[in-house]
């Protein structure tokens, strides 16, 4: 019996997308570390870390069921 997961374009799709935003999010804090900081770098950082945790809470549910919030609890 295999243990493997198929996804679905969409799916695949957003963990394309949350690669390409956490690549973005590690840029700005590198830049934030650097002295590079102003309020739109920490702006864009906190913009980036919300969209991060919502596009992996979507695939999270789609993957793993609509009960996935419930079973980390």
């Amino acid at each position: 019996m295999s243990d493997r997961i198929t996804i679905s374009s969409a799916t695949e799709v957003d963990l394309m997308q949350i690669v390409a935003l956490h690549r973005l999010l590690d840029f700005a804090v590198s830049e934030a570390l650097a002295g590079n900081v102003d309020d739109s770098v920490l702006e864009g950082v906190v913009i980036l870390t919300r969209m991060v945790g919502h596009k992996v809470r979507l695939v999270a549910n789609r993957v793993l069921g609509s009960d996935a919030s419930s079973r980390d609890d």
